[in-house]
């Protein structure tokens, strides 16, 4: 189905895809492409994001809604790469601006007839290995993200979960892949270092400075920069990152002249931005400039389908390495992986598996070689006593939660009084909400669709 208002486009697209071996509807409003959904059932949706009487990303949302498995495809005659974003967020395969390329289009439609995939796996390199869903969600907007090089993208995640490697992955996908990329590890340099490590000095700036260095941005030049931790970056330097990122120059340590610089900047943390603004340890403005454009890297304990592939993927690399005879893991052992909340995440992971690697006595990783730590967990997972949920904030049963007696009680109505009440106590806050519920906000999320809650319901 095609929706857009123009004539000439819908004409335009209606023939060209049916060249292509498709059955065509169109409709010209959001209303219009509502009933066609309702009555023919379409497959594919090619959506303008202008429409007159809708606005085309709701309208993603509803089409997502009535039907999973719908490919919508987004158009539209202005270039905004926060649409974009928030396309891919709401389950647009991709987007397209116009003037359409038609070549493009072919592709998607292609990989999208019954002898393509519009999915496909997407392991970018050895190490980004997947079966969830919630990274299919991160690398699909990663691979649109990639070749907008003039984009600034923020990295949001616990440690360990693998943002500075999304970051490399999104500048060897990109335009600049020939290029440098240079990492800046900003909890690493000393303040006092900070910006003569990054901006460089001329000779005779300071003491030791008897000749004129290079900063990494300037090595970085046509490259990328990623500021890993950018939340422990010092107050006094984050004007001049933002100056960086707005007007794409720097001054030298003791120069007198700007110097232009043509970089992607990447940035990642670990830390909540908008708590450290509020206590006056980041800028505002640096914030909202970073801010534009984010990925949310979820942590290990919430992508547990994918901790089996990761374990044998890391024994397999280790075992290589180290000339071992390791050969695998049993099923009980990567039950005991996957009950543990693994704090280090993937870092910790790989790390636990290079030291089965080297210590096991046998070819097949059992539960008897695992970190006692690793056991605990599972035991107290097979042991531990029903959950309480709170209700009002102070704890209580199921019942108390629900008002209504254990024996009426359904696992999903117990889950949906559970999540209403966390959204009424964070006022439709969806991440104040997740960490009452102790889950990510991605999870949420999909907790909410599924449910069919709507967060905004509870905001003031």
């Amino acid at each position: 189905m095609i929706v857009d208002d123009e004539a000439l486009i819908r004409y335009s697209l209606q023939h060209f895809v049916a060249d292509e071996g498709f059955t065509v509807f169109t409709a010209d409003s959001g209303i219009h492409a509502l009933k066609s959904l309702e009555e023919d059932r379409p497959d594919i949706v090619i959506l303008d994001i202008h429409l007159p009487d809708a606005n085309g990303l709701t309208l993603l949302k509803t089409i997502k809604e009535a039907d999973p498995n719908v490919t919508v495809i987004m158009i539209t005659g202005l270039a905004d790469i926060q649409s974009t974003v928030e396309a891919m967020k709401k389950g647009a395969l991709d987007y397209l601006e116009k003037p359409i390329d038609f070549e493009k289009l072919t592709g998607m439609l292609k990989a999208m007839k019954p002898d393509g995939s519009a999915e496909g796996q997407a392991f970018f390199q050895d190490d980004f290995i997947f079966s969830s869903s919630s990274m299919k969600e991160v690398v699909r907007i990663t691979e649109r993200l990639a070749t907008k090089d003039d984009v600034t993208v923020l990295v949001l995640g616990e440690s360990g979960t693998g943002k500075s490697y999304l970051c490399k992955i999104m500048h060897e996908m990109g335009h600049r892949s020939s290029k440098p990329f240079v990492e800046i590890g900003c909890s690493n340099i000393p303040e006092h270092l900070i910006e003569s490590e990054l901006f460089g000095h001329e000779k005779g700036a300071f003491t030791d400075a008897k000749a004129a260095k290079k900063g990494l941005v300037e090595i970085a030049d046509s490259g990328s920069v990623l500021f890993d931790e950018i939340g422990d970056m010092p107050y006094r330097m984050q004007s001049k990152i933002l100056s960086l990122i707005e007007e794409k120059k720097f001054r030298r340590v003791g120069g007198l002249q700007n110097i232009q610089t043509d970089v992607r900047i990447f940035a990642a943390t670990n830390r909540n931005l908008y708590e450290l603004v509020q206590s006056k340890k980041f800028r505002l403005d640096l914030f909202y400039r970073l801010n534009v454009v984010t990925i949310e890297m979820p942590p290990l304990r919430d992508r547990r389908e994918d901790i089996p592939l990761l374990a044998n993927h890391y024994l397999r690399r280790f075992a290589e390495k180290h000339d071992c005879q390791c050969k695998g893991i049993s099923e009980r052992a990567v039950s005991a992986l996957q009950a543990y909340s693994w704090p280090g995440n993937i870092r910790e992971l790989k790390n636990l598996a290079e030291k089965l690697v080297i210590l096991s006595k046998c070819e097949m990783i059992d539960v008897d070689d695992l970190p006692a730590v690793l056991c605990a967990s599972r035991k107290q997972e097979q042991h531990a006593p029903p959950m309480a949920l709170p209700a009002g904030g102070d704890g209580g049963s199921p019942e108390q939660a629900t008002g209504r007696p254990l024996n009426t009680l359904s696992l999903k109505s117990v889950e949906v009084e559970y999540i209403r009440k966390a959204l009424e106590m964070a006022h439709g806050n969806q991440r104040k909400a997740a960490r009452l519920l102790d889950i990510s906000r991605d999870t949420l999320r999909y907790r909410l669709k599924k449910l069919g809650i709507d967060s905004s319901a509870y905001t003031n």
